[in-house]
């Protein structure tokens, strides 16, 4: 018998995102998922507590994106097979609010958002309330596993008359 596949998620997102909750539930819903599917080879491991996550939570905003500490958290980011990004349309927990005023909080998803995007780690970012961030973070992980979106080639004019972007037919 072989042995069943770890598929592994990290949920990330700035503090009070909800990340811990939503662990919870996407659990729940892939073991009763799977308890259904007894034949199926696959084990899910999923963890809000990655190094990128570790190293915005200590450094806030302020992480440099040259740093040697975030190009290697982005390296050990790639290695998730599923990287979802727990969007800001919920208002912070308690536990949270102290800690971050919304402008910093802004900055930090700004940060987070650009780093993975310039690292070309895939990425989906996940919004909604309850049943609704389940359902979309369910729908995201049962997807194959992204690739990093190609480079897009800039628009090249082209008249039927020249290919000349200076002529006077555009």
């Amino acid at each position: 018998m072989t042995a069943p596949k770890v598929i592994t998620i990290a949920l990330l997102g700035v503090a009070g995102t909800g990340k811990k909750s939503l662990a919870q539930a996407l659990s729940d819903a892939l073991t009763q998922a799977l308890a259904s599917t007894p034949s199926t080879p696959l084990r899910w491991q999923i963890t809000t507590d990655t190094p990128l996550q570790r190293l915005l939570a200590r450094g806030g905003a302020n992480v440099d994106s040259r740093s040697p500490e975030l190009q290697e958290a982005l390296a050990q980011q790639r290695r998730f097979d599923h990287s979802l990004l727990l969007g800001l349309d919920l208002a912070p927990s308690a536990r949270a609010l102290p800690m971050q005023s919304a402008e910093e909080r802004g900055r930090m998803d700004t940060l987070l958002r650009r780093s993975l995007t310039q690292a070309e780690v895939p990425f989906q970012v996940i919004y909604g309330m309850g049943d609704e961030r389940l359902k979309q973070a369910l729908a995201a992980v049962s997807a194959q596993p992204t690739q990093a979106p190609s480079p897009r080639k800039p628009w090249v004019w082209a008249c039927d008359k020249c290919s000349d972007p200076a002529c006077e037919h555009k």
